[in-house]
């Protein structure tokens, strides 16, 4: 007579289907947590390197008015079309935009930069530049002879830089005003790319 053990079989597929589910269900979880993670990271922003936190730095470059407050654009920049000069007799591309404003009023700086140069332009008068970024120069011109900047002076949006004067030889029949001009990589461009000047 044969002695055979009996033992309960073993269901060894199930098994193995058991640990591959949960290994899949470990390896979803991560996936999925990982994902919201980076989702919660792009929604909230990330600080640009040297700021505190929370804190974004902006890099983009607006300029502010040169005169806080001014009667009107005596004459508008026109880089081809012509324009009459009273006090010249003749018409002319006017490259700049002349703010009218009282002899006095305070002239400001339209953006953070240093100023580089201080002078009198033989036919503009008293004139201030200053350096911006990104090859950004603005040029401030027909001021009062006392100005309140010196060459090498760093300055910051709306600071004074001067008063507006009547200094310029060929503007001189026309009434006190500031002229501003503006200058992309060592080319003069139209202020109005740059500035928003409100009608008045």
């Amino acid at each position: 007579m044969n002695n055979y053990v009996t033992t309960k079989p073993t269901n060894l597929g199930a098994t193995s289907n058991k640990r591959r589910t949960a290994i899949a269900s470990g390896i979803m979880l991560t996936v999925i947590l990982g994902i919201s993670i980076i989702v919660a990271v792009v929604a909230l922003g990330t600080p640009k390197r040297g700021s505190p936190p929370g804190q974004e730095v902006s890099t983009a470059i607006v300029f502010g008015l040169p005169v806080a407050q001014y009667s009107g654009i005596l004459k508008n920049a026109s880089l081809t079309e012509l324009q009459y000069n009273e006090t010249m007799k003749r018409w002319e591309s006017h490259k700049a935009v002349a703010l009218e404003a009282p002899i006095g009023t305070p002239v400001l700086a339209t953006f953070a930069g240093t100023v580089t140069n201080v002078s009198t332009h033989k036919l503009y008068g008293r004139q201030v530049t200053i350096e911006h970024r990104n090859g950004l120069k603005t040029v401030y011109s027909n001021l009062d002879a006392n100005v309140s900047v010196t060459e090498g002076q760093r300055v910051e949006k709306g600071t004074q830089i001067g008063k507006v004067g009547q200094t310029s030889s060929i503007e001189f029949v026309d009434k006190p005003h500031v002229r501003v001009e503006v200058y992309k990589d060592g080319k003069r461009v139209d202020p109005n790319d740059y500035i928003d000047f409100p009608v008045k």
